[in-house]
């Protein structure tokens, strides 16, 4: 029916009260629509339904109980089966089943997020009624694919918790009772322009006006621009709405979109759909586990995080458990500040309700569960351990300013969306966010680009990376972050003109630094030398074999010592430190400064060591000569003796935490326990009352039907003037009519009484020994019988059969024949007084069956011609052979002419041999009697007059 090649499935997930909706829904659908239905019901372990019997009263389309490896095939109904989950694969359905750590199981769920998978945008998903929140995951990820998604409506919904938590999602395309869903379904897989609006080689129905024009429209409205997304994006966006709107062109539909602020409402949800769940890609997390978490500098006042994109929360209170569950577990006692972002204001106020309905564990360890969450009716709340780590606001990474000094940055399935080159851009301010070390983590469909120099892969499964200090440093890009004399010179000289003109900024720095700096080198915190600044050849030494820029393979080892001390001081006390009065190369007579100074440029850190010569000679018995191996070894004293200081006061710490937690663990342990058991009961009681509903619903309508067909049985016995007693195995009454109660001593109160305890019937005092015999033999009984008033019964005693064709009982009918009795009266008196007369007359009649060749004779003829009842010859030959020889041929020619069909009718005179010899005359006179459907006859009918005394008169 549906035009269209591509094969549509349709997943109906229902719970409580679904029965009637799906009888509502096939009575309204095709037979031939070209679809193939799943339907996918909360069951009861090992309970047989009886869904398939009472869906095809309502369908004439084949219904199947699903088999592992079943193909899916068009205009068919598959049913799931109690105690699996579902999936589908390459269009094949495999059956799993329920996994019992699991402590909420969600079919509907599982099988839409697989069919989401398989299939794409040719996935429609129902939500039908029912209690719980099941489905509800499954149509976010149809709705992510491009698929088509339905909820029943509130109003025609038995339990309407179901269809009420997917439409809260605010994704749902209509909202329908479902007998109309079939025809909404059909339109929207019938549009027009299905395919030519997504042809990506020929889009000719899609002008940039008119794409540009929607997007003015969207960003006057909501404030965001959504020409940064995918072209592609946005036309799939908009293929739906066309779809589900029935317009036939983009044209129409942004006349359509300036007129409806419902619609702008509903395009910016479908553009900004998020889905997200907890530690969604749970490898991915334990990959950030082992390969992030432990290399992060803990050392710090606290951790800085931000997630952008963040959409609903999910991920984002996902991330802090990660790390909460880390901090305990290695007993690190440091801050975590999580930032959030995103640019929607509905997914935002989600997250900050940081309220979760059950189905959105499914990938969550019950422990963290119990540990991070507070549970409620209809789900859990983030507890406020948990909620004080995260900032949420809103923010949009094209236009806002990043976060800066991130530990990590979390941005999951945003790119996707996004235009290649307002990746690179994103991925530049990423890049200038982080710290030093700093990680980032992206969706597992997305990279780096071009920057991969920007970034070191962690795990490229995963899309973990970290970041490459120094990737294409300029010294001058952020020159306002030096804080010595000579950044004030270069600000107050270049100004402007150094912003038009990077080249010639770089040349006028490096002559101004020339004329007012000392021999000097920049190095970054990777020991390369970056920069030179005036002439610094007597510091430096190019040493033999392979060339490498760092500063250690550049100078002597006197120097390079005074240097490697200067830039430890920088890195860990320091600003700024000089070193008077050094000698260099063993040449006394000319005495140095060596002054170190830490130059910060982002998120890099730079040292300028400069060597200035001192301008009076100092004598050698004056100049300071400096140890430093006697400066390290003071240092490492130093530091071994703040190591000690930390040790003893860490394992008090420990010792006070032990005795603490030793009191403390046994009730906690006791406390979980105790709370696990009861909340799982408590989830499986919900459960089995669901799928007792479901029971209960197959049942109420199995037992709807059998009342339809025992009151069309009591019908059809009460007007039909029929009586029923029924008598178990046991031959206790088990069933009577009320025709029973009226002609036997039999009341209604005396169902479950023996029979034999009672006088059932005056009139037949055998009625017992006849239900013993059938009882016995299995032979049916019946008997005629004239009851105190006159009445005439016929009384049927049959063995009562079963299904399989068991005896399980006596089933005794009562047929009142009072009519029949009187009609039979009525037939022997006319056959009486018929009988009187034809022997007044000397008459008789006969029957002759042409096909045979048999002539029944009535007894009056026999007697006429003195024969007795059996001597009488049957045959028509031996018949004939009784007429006289001079009659034979006249008889045998009226009879034939009839046969032939040549005449209606015969009246000849013949005479007859009578027993005694003697002949009789016979006036003989008959007609056809019947015919075939060709008109060819089949009986003859006469009667005979013995005319012989007649005659002698």
């Amino acid at each position: 029916m549906v035009d269209n090649n591509d094969q549509y499935y349709i997943c109906l997930g229902s719970s409580a009260g679904g029965l009637e909706a799906l009888k509502s829904f096939f009575k309204a659908m095709p037979n031939n629509s070209g679809f193939t239905f799943i339907i996918v019901q909360h069951l009861p372990s090992n309970y047989k339904s009886f869904m398939n019997e009472l869906l095809a009263q309502h369908t004439d389309m084949n219904i199947n109980i699903i088999k592992d490896g079943m193909n899916a095939m068009p205009n068919q109904i598959y049913l799931i089966p109690s105690n699996r989950n579902l999936t589908i694969f390459h269009g094949k359905f495999f059956l799993v089943e329920y996994n019992n750590e699991i402590n909420i199981n969600l079919p509907i769920d599982v099988f839409m997020q697989s069919l989401a998978k398989d299939k794409g945008n040719q996935s429609i998903g129902i939500v039908l009624s029912g209690s719980g929140r099941d489905g509800t995951l499954g149509v976010k990820s149809i709705k992510e694919v491009g698929g088509l998604v339905l909820a029943q409506s509130l109003s025609s919904s038995e339990f309407s918790e179901m269809p009420r938590s997917a439409i809260s999602t605010g994704i749902i395309d209509y909202i329908l009772p479902p007998e109309e869903m079939p025809n909404k379904i059909i339109n929207f897989i019938k549009h027009p322009h299905i395919k030519s609006i997504l042809d990506s080689s020929n889009n000719d129905n899609v002008s940039s006006d008119d794409l540009a024009k929607l997007n003015l429209i969207m960003r006057d409205y909501s404030g965001i621009d959504f020409s940064y997304y995918k072209n592609n994006t946005i036309l799939r966006r908009l293929t739906r709405r066309l779809r589900i709107n029935q317009l036939e062109n983009i044209k129409d539909y942004v006349d359509f979109l300036q007129k409806s602020d419902t619609e702008k409402n509903t395009l910016q949800s479908e553009l900004l759909i998020g889905v997200t769940s907890f530690f969604r890609d749970p490898e991915a997390f334990e990959s950030l586990w082992t390969e992030v978490l432990p290399y992060m500098d803990y050392n710090k006042d606290f951790i800085r995080i931000w997630s952008a994109g963040c959409s609903t929360g999910e991920e984002v209170y996902s991330i802090a458990i990660l790390f909460s569950e880390y901090l305990i577990s290695n007993n690190i006692d440091c801050e975590v500040k999580i930032f959030a972002t995103d640019v929607d204001s509905d997914a935002l106020e989600v997250a900050r309700d940081a309220f979760y309905p059950n189905n959105s564990f499914v990938n969550m360890d019950s422990e963290l569960i119990d540990k991070y969450f507070i549970k409620f009716k209809d789900g859990y709340q983030v507890k406020d351990s948990l909620r004080k780590m995260i900032v949420f606001a809103k923010h949009n990474i094209l236009k806002d300013p990043p976060f800066s000094n991130l530990d990590l940055l979390v941005c999951r399935n945003l790119f996707i969306y996004i235009k290649s080159k307002h990746q690179k851009r994103i991925l530049s301010s990423f890049y200038f966010s982080l710290r030093k070390n700093g990680y980032m983590f992206l969706g597992s469909s997305e990279s780096v680009g071009d920057l991969s120099d920007a970034f070191e892969t962690v795990d490229g499964q995963w899309k973990i990376f970290q970041y490459i200090r120094g990737y294409k440093p300029k010294l001058t890009d952020n020159i306002n972050h030096l804080k010595h004399r000579v950044v004030s010179v270069m600000e107050n000289k270049l100004g402007a003109h150094y912003e038009k003109n990077n080249l010639m900024a770089e040349q006028l720095l490096s002559s101004i630094l020339s004329e007012i700096s000392p021999p000097s080198i920049i190095i970054d915190e990777r020991d390369n030398i970056v920069q030179v600044i005036n002439d610094a050849s007597s510091f430096l030494t190019i040493q033999p074999g392979k060339f490498s820029n760092k500063f250690n393979a550049n100078m002597d080892k006197e120097t390079c010592l005074f240097v490697n001390n200067i830039i430890r001081r920088l890195k860990t006390e320091t600003e700024k430190i000089t070193f008077n009065n050094i000698t260099l190369k063993g040449d006394s007579k000319n005495i140095y400064s060596l002054t170190g100074m830490k130059i910060s440029i982002g998120n890099d850190n730079y040292f300028m060591i400069s060597f200035e010569r001192n301008g009076d000679q100092i004598e050698s018995n004056t100049h300071v000569s400096i140890d430093m191996s006697e400066d390290v070894s003071d240092r490492i004293k130093e530091l071994e003796t703040e190591l000690k200081l930390a040790e003893e006061g860490l394992q008090a710490t420990i010792e006070e935490l032990e005795t603490s937690n030793e009191e403390l663990q046994s009730s906690n342990e006791e406390l979980i326990a105790s709370n696990e058991e009861f909340q799982s009961t408590n989830e499986e009681l919900q459960s089995v009352n669901e799928e007792l509903y479901t029971v209960n619903n197959e049942y109420q309508s199995k037992i709807e039907k059998l009342t339809n067909l025992s009151n069309d049985l009591n019908n059809l016995m009460r007007n039909t003037e029929l009586g029923a007693l029924y008598l178990d195995d046991r031959l206790h009454i088990r069933r009577v009519t009320p025709i029973v109660t009226e002609i036997t001593n039999i009341m209604t109160n005396d169902i479950g009484r023996s029979i034999k305890h009672i006088a059932i019937m005056d009139s037949y005092p055998n009625i017992l020994e006849d239900i013993d015999s059938v009882a016995s033999n299995l032979e049916p009984i019946d008997r005629e019988i004239k009851d105190a008033s006159n009445s005439y019964w016929l009384i049927r005693i049959r063995p009562y059969r079963t299904e399989y064709y068991a005896v399980n009982g006596i089933i005794i009918t009562f047929i009142n024949i009072d009519q029949l009795k009187s009609i039979q009266n009525e037939y022997n008196l006319i056959n009486e007084r018929l009988g009187k007369s034809l022997n007044l007359g000397n008459m008789a009649h006969w029957v002759y069956d042409i096909e045979t060749g048999i002539m029944d004779l009535s007894s009056t003829k026999k007697r006429m011609l003195g024969y007795d009842e059996d001597d009488f010859p049957k045959n028509i030959i031996n018949h004939n052979k009784l007429i006289h020889r001079d009659d034979i041929i006249k008889y045998e020619k009226a009879i034939d002419s009839c046969v032939s069909g040549e005449k209606e009718y015969w009246d000849i005179v013949y005479r007859i041999k009578r027993k005694d010899g003697i002949y009789s005359v016979h006036h003989n006179h008959g007609i056809v009697n019947t015919r075939d459907e060709n008109g060819k006859p089949l009986t003859l009918l006469g009667v005979i007059t013995d005319i012989s005394d007649y005659l002698e008169s």
